[in-house]
């Protein structure tokens, strides 16, 4: 068919051919099929057929066709390899495209999809909660023992009682009530405070004092500071009084201590913005209820669901099932039929030698106090933060390029996440220590597309356990996008200097070629430049391409054969 195609008007029989498979329903079943049957290979192997390119050439339409389809291949095979790997690597020589692939990758994964009715997805997943899960048990039996240490420290009947020593957090021990309540009872429901004047008192190490705040700042005797916290507490959880102390707390102090302390009255969600995107998956109008009030609404929209579905799934467990698949954090968009739409985003970043663990992942940063002292503070740099986000948003893909990858110490800026890397949802412990902990988790939305010139010799700084944990997704030059036939003939021209009678025995010629886009003309640069096409493929000749050429030869890529080639060429 292909040799018919070929001695008859190319244009007329390719348009027909391609009305016929309907091409323009790329997403279609249709156009596999009917292209399968036209041809003995594999649909993907046929558009590489030497007969169907050459019956292809002369035709602007199929031209376009074919970079179409092509892009189409690239972009779901490379997207099912990240699926299936959660981080590739796009490898090939310099101007093959390699950072407008990784982005239109990132931009297919990232934009909005449905995910389902949110009401009926947490109907289904407490029907199949089992609690005789041994991880449910496990965790279940962690958590019971970590509430009742804290009830032996801090009885409710005693925190009228409380210290300076047993309250105050600043010194860096465990053992006070406020790192109990910040952090040794996170897994239980999460409270950041953001500042340590939440607690109105605490050990400030730049003074070697304690620092006040609220209506106990200008009280001078600190004990007589933490009588008055102290009993405001008691009030607090003894009185289940809110209305009193709200003006003196935050809200989130208040619904931790009470849901720590009454956890079959309240819900272990502090966070006000976070109970209402969870009152919205249930569409509860919650206009006209406190804070307070919307907690224990939700925590009866548990009770409902635990009794109604026969389930003996606790508080915490239906909490976790809300934010482990919903993004309670900035909320779901639910607006259209009652589905959930989830987004993701997408960043971009640069390696170089100079990169490291503390610029990547996690580090120390200085900051001036108002006193004019330097303070020291662990920040969680992109990687962390990104997998925060992804962490926030389970619903969304996020992805993380990193351009030229290769060119930083890949073993010492990622550290421990190597380990990560492979085990998603797995925490490894950083070397540093935020907010409390030491962990850091890599979701499994979390994906990571690393560009590589493989004409840089510093590939081999890759190691074998880097590399196991990469999947590497060749991009090579292609002259089928190059349209101008001035630059297509250098291209062809070049081409002939990366044989064997030019190149290195050491190199390859698909890892140093030069790539199609230092032969591609935009509108942009016809615009600006106002010069025709040639011109502009010559400016490109002698300030763009002739230079790396002669670093080639520079750099032993090339034998010195290859010198006067170089020159030669002209457009």
């Amino acid at each position: 068919m292909t040799g018919k195609c070929i001695e008859n008007d190319k244009n007329d029989v390719w348009f027909e051919l391609i009305r016929e498979i309907e091409v323009i329903s790329l997403e279609g079943e249709l156009f596999k099929k009917e292209f399968k049957k036209n041809f003995t290979k594999n649909w993907n192997d046929s558009l590489y057929l030497p007969t169907t390119i050459e019956g292809a050439n002369n035709s602007p339409f199929i031209q376009f066709w074919y970079r179409t389809v092509k892009d189409r291949i690239i972009m779901e095979d490379s997207i099912a390899l990240l699926k299936y790997k959660n981080q590739i690597i796009l490898q090939g020589p310099p101007g093959t495209g390699k950072t407008r692939q990784a982005k239109l990758i990132a931009e297919e994964l990232t934009k909005p999809r449905t995910v389902g009715n949110p009401e009926r997805i947490i109907d289904d997943l407490v029907k199949n909660f089992n609690p005789n899960d041994d991880t449910i048990k496990a965790s279940r039996d962690k958590k019971e023992k970590l509430l009742s240490k804290f009830y032996e420290l801090f009885p409710k009947e005693s925190l009228n009682k409380l210290t300076l020593e047993s309250y105050c957090a600043g010194k860096g021990d465990r053992d006070n009530f406020c790192w109990w309540i910040e952090t040794g009872l996170k897994p239980l429901g999460s409270y950041s405070p953001g500042s340590a004047r939440s607690y109105l008192i605490y050990w400030k190490k730049d003074i070697e004092d304690y620092s006040k705040h609220g209506f106990v700042k200008d009280i001078e005797d600190n004990q007589e500071a933490m009588k008055k916290v102290s009993e405001l507490i008691y009030d607090v959880v003894q009185n289940k009084n809110t209305y009193n102390s709200s003006q003196y707390f935050g809200n989130s102090f208040l619904l931790k201590l009470l849901n720590t302390y009454y956890p079959d009255e309240y819900f272990p969600i502090n966070s006000e913005r976070m109970i209402d995107n969870a009152l919205k998956i249930f569409k509860v109008d919650f206009q006209n209820l406190n804070v307070f009030e919307k907690n224990q609404k939700l925590n009866q929209i548990y009770i409902e669901k635990k009794n109604k579905l026969n389930s003996q799934i606790n508080s915490f467990e239906f909490g976790k099932l809300l934010w482990d698949n919903f993004n309670l954090k900035t909320g779901e968009d639910i607006s259209v039929n009652d589905e959930a739409i989830a987004t993701g985003a997408y960043e971009i970043i640069q390696f170089h030698p100079g990169y490291s663990y503390e610029d990547f992942v996690r580090g120390i940063v200085a900051e001036t106090t108002e006193n004019g002292n330097i303070t020291y503070s662990v920040v969680n740099k992109i990687l962390a933060d990104f997998s925060q986000k992804a962490t926030d948003n389970p619903n969304g893909n996020y992805v993380l390029i990193i351009d030229e990858i290769n060119r930083a110490n890949l073993p010492s800026v990622l550290g421990e996440l190597i380990y990560a890397l492979e085990y998603r949802n797995s925490s490894v412990v950083s070397m540093y220590e935020y907010e409390g902990e030491r962990e850091i988790t890599l979701p499994k939305n979390l994906y990571i597309i690393g560009t590589m010139n493989t004409a840089d010799r510093s590939v081999g700084h890759i190691d074998y356990a880097l590399r196991r944990r990469f999947a590497f997704f060749d991009v090579l030059p292609d002259e089928n996008v190059i349209q101008n036939p001035t630059a297509k003939k250098l291209f062809h021209e070049i081409e002939t200097l990366f044989s064997s009678d030019f190149l290195s025995p050491d190199f390859k010629a698909n890892d140093v070629k030069i790539g199609h886009s230092y032969f591609l003309i935009h509108d942009q640069e016809r615009k600006r430049l106002n010069l025709s096409d040639n011109e502009i493929i010559k400016i490109k000749l002698e300030y763009e391409i002739k230079p790396i050429l002669r670093e080639y030869l520079k750099d032993g890529v090339f034998l010195e054969t290859v010198d006067e080639k170089i020159e030669e060429l002209n457009v």
